[in-house]
């Protein structure tokens, strides 16, 4: 399985939509061997991803997906992971979940400058802002605010 030919595929398809791919990875779930496709959107139609779909299996040929693995094309969704310095920026005044000796759960970012993340937390109602370095953060993703 050839992942660049599989990429120059489905760019074409995406790009008619202003859509980009986010990650494709290959992983095993439950004994069966997956490609795993995530489209860089927050929300997306069904219909609109049942569509993308289509016409990108229909451009596959058969040698360019092994019979081995299962097709998984989907969104990353609005809980997506913030891994790099990039990904913060782009999060800026979004709630997030993250994880860190200071602070552990959900805050607003409001501000990524020279590697420090501050945060605004709601703190048994009342609201406090708390600074946090990008390398002492050990796990954040985007989250709903219900």
């Amino acid at each position: 399985m050839n992942i660049e030919k599989i990429k120059e595929k489905l760019i074409p398809i995406l790009d008619r939509s202003n859509l980009s791919i986010y990650s494709i990875r290959t992983k095993k779930e439950f004994g069966e061997k997956i490609l795993e496709i995530l489209i860089d959107v927050d929300t997306m139609e069904i219909n609109e991803l049942e569509k993308i779909h289509l016409e990108f299996q229909a451009s596959l040929d058969d040698d360019d997906l092994d019979p081995d693995y299962f097709l998984e094309l989907s969104s990353v969704g609005l809980e997506r992971p913030l891994k790099t310095k990039l990904d913060l920026e782009k999060a800026l005044g979004k709630y997030i979940y993250l994880e860190s000796q200071k602070y552990r759960g959900y805050a607003t970012l409001l501000t990524f400058e020279n590697d420090i993340m501050t945060i605004e937390v709601n703190d048994m109602g009342r609201m406090k802002k708390i600074e946090i370095t990008f390398d002492s953060a050990k796990k954040m993703r985007t989250a709903v605010k219900f």
